[in-house]
């Protein structure tokens, strides 16, 4: 009885252990949720809807000024996990390396100026400072990227709305409604 006991426990540690190895961050996936701005652009989009209302009718009226202050990086883990699931640990690599290059860096910050204008004053996306200005070598990078099958797969919806980027986004609103004072 004893020896199965041991065993037992044994067993159920071993499986924590796996189960913790597991959910580990992998810092490639993680360095290019950063390098996307992922988490970034899907925290301010959510929080833009909490602060225009458009999610009262669902999760009650929020404290605007507690949503302003939920900070992205408490989702950085969970777009990892996102990337995990939808690309392979060599599309992670190829993918962070065009992101973390010159004209990846462009891509997004461009990205990110096209979505604050759309957006108006009241959006909550980082503003890029400076002025957008990308050379023909960066823009042939760009266009490379984004017209490859990795390139349509990473920006495209096999990415953004996958099950898990769907169940992601849902998290995010849950927990800014439940932080800030939703249903």
């Amino acid at each position: 009885m004893k020896l199965f006991a041991t065993a037992f426990v044994l067993a159920v540690l071993q499986a924590f252990a796996a189960a913790a190895a597991l959910a580990a961050d992998n810092p490639k996936s993680v360095a290019l949720v950063r390098a996307m701005r992922s988490d970034e652009i899907a925290v301010a989009t959510a929080k833009l809807a909490f602060i225009s209302g458009s999610m009262t009718e669902r999760h009650g009226k929020t404290n605007k000024s507690c949503v302003k202050r939920i900070p992205y990086v408490d989702f950085t883990s969970g777009w990892a996990q996102v990337v995990d699931s939808v690309l392979t640990p060599p599309e992670i690599d190829k993918s962070l390396a065009f992101f973390e290059s010159d004209a990846g860096v462009k891509y997004v910050e461009g990205m990110l100026r096209r979505m604050r204008t759309r957006q108006g004053d009241d959006s909550l996306l980082p503003e890029v400072p400076g002025k957008e200005e990308v050379t023909p070598a960066q823009l042939a990078a760009i266009s490379e990227f984004s017209s490859s099958d990795l390139g349509r797969k990473v920006t495209g919806k096999d990415l953004t709305l996958s099950p898990a980027a769907t169940a992601m986004g849902k998290e995010i609103t849950e927990q800014i409604a439940r932080k800030c004072g939703g249903k």
